[in-house]
């Protein structure tokens, strides 16, 4: 066997391992807690006991967004740049919808597992009752 086969091995071991099942199943059970919360903050939205707004307080990204609104067009180009990134079909978009998909896309560039929590939830609260 050549080192190379030997690199090989090794990295197709790193690439196929995966903790036991005693790892896994804690990373699950959290996992399942985070949904079920985030299940209860859209059941407390539904309710009307929680607000759906969202508020940032970020000078820079208020004058983006204020900047944004001014120049339509401006808006429209960043709005549908989102929404292909999000894969989504390209329509009219508003600052809220501005605002939304680009926290939806850097939750989802940088915790992609968390926010597919989010989805996740989203599905469980909408198929309740059904």
């Amino acid at each position: 066997m050549s080192e190379n086969d030997d690199d090989d091995l090794a990295t197709l071991r790193e690439q196929t391992s995966h903790g036991d099942r005693l790892d896994e199943a804690p990373a699950a059970e959290q996992r399942q807690a985070f949904v079920d919360a985030i299940v209860a903050e859209l059941e407390a939205i539904e309710r009307g006991d929680q607000q759906k707004t969202v508020s940032v307080w970020d000078g820079p990204l208020a004058a983006f967004i204020r900047a944004l609104e001014d120049n339509p067009d401006r808006l429209e180009e960043v709005g549908h740049a989102l929404q292909r990134e999000l894969d989504l079909d390209e329509h009219d978009v508003e600052r809220s919808e501005v605002l939304r998909l680009a926290l939806r896309l850097g939750f989802k560039k940088a915790a992609p597992e968390a926010f597919e929590a989010v989805r996740e939830a989203a599905q469980q609260q909408a198929t309740k009752g059904l």
